[in-house]
């Protein structure tokens, strides 16, 4: 291999080239790539090279070179990943991530947030007086305004339902008030809460629903005879009103009422809102034969 060296003096820089280069080529690319730690121990090797070079095994150095490259390569493929977030927090004492909010924090905002069943209630006597006084108003959009109310959802209507359930403004009403001519305002309102759920029951069950609830509702034999009347009147409204919607489901509410005078009352309610619906006198002897 001397000899080799001697005959052809361009054979000493290709092997140089080739044996020294690719390594050295290698190293560079590591670098870049960002193998740090490869430079300090890279550096005694380069230095000690010319010293450590032997005949016969020129490319040692190189091969030393290549794998601690390669070592460190290895290295740090088989390193973890972690995000640059948790780098920075890790790499920084007294840094850490803040942790996402507990669920029952964020349902006790949502909650802090929601209507109470008082504002609800007061929300509904509003929407009533507003659709009582709108109806006779030309440029009153009825569709739109139930639409609108009709977004509460579930609890807009248990919010009507528990308004007229509750009788105090009925008992509040002086003994001997009139529920033909002048109503006082208290009734009108709860009225109004009553047409509104009729326009609303043809598109939503659950209005429809609410209305057979509060028609099964029992009325307190401890009220007032007016608030008692009141109720009465009420309940004579809604069967006239559900008769005219749905001819059965009036019918078997009617039938599940268990207060036979209350019965009696009502039934000229059924019979009303039977005919009312379109109902034929034959049809409607079918449907009551059995009352």
């Amino acid at each position: 291999m001397n000899n080799a060296r001697h005959d052809n003096p361009n054979a000493t820089p290709r092997v140089r080239w080739t044996r020294w280069g690719g390594p050295g080529l290698a190293v560079l690319f590591l670098a870049g790539a960002g193998s740090y730690a490869l430079f300090p121990r890279m550096a005694p090797v380069s230095a000690e090279a010319p010293a450590a070079e032997e005949p016969g095994t020129p490319s040692a150095p190189g091969a030393r070179a290549t794998n601690a490259a390669r070592a460190t390569a290895a290295g740090a493929r088989s390193a973890p990943l972690m995000p640059a977030a948790s780098q920075a927090s890790a790499s920084s004492p007294g840094n850490t991530v803040p942790a996402p909010a507990a669920p029952a924090l964020a349902a006790e905002a949502a909650a802090e947030q929601e209507p109470t069943m008082a504002q609800r209630r007061e929300a509904v006597r509003q929407a009533a007086n507003k659709f009582r006084h709108g109806r006779f108003n030309a440029f009153f959009r009825e569709e739109k305004f139930l639409e609108e109310f009709a977004h509460g959802g579930p609890a807009q209507l248990a919010a009507l339902k528990e308004e007229l359930t509750d009788p105090t403004t009925l008992s509040e009403l002086p003994e001997g008030t009139s529920f033909m001519h002048a109503k006082p305002e208290a009734v009108l309102e709860r009225m109004s809460m009553i047409d509104m759920l009729h326009s609303l029951a043809p598109k939503d069950p659950s209005a429809r629903d609410t209305m057979v609830a509060l028609l099964m509702e029992p009325v307190d034999s401890s009220l007032s005879d007016t608030a008692k009347k009141g109720l009465v009147g009420e309940k004579f409204d809604l069967l006239f009103r559900l008769a005219q919607l749905d001819r059965q489901l009036a019918v078997d509410s009617y039938t599940q009422l268990d207060n036979p005078k209350l019965k009696s009352l009502l039934r000229e309610a059924l019979i009303a809102g039977l005919s009312e619906s379109g109902a034929s006198m034959d049809e409607v002897k079918r449907l009551t034969r059995h009352l």
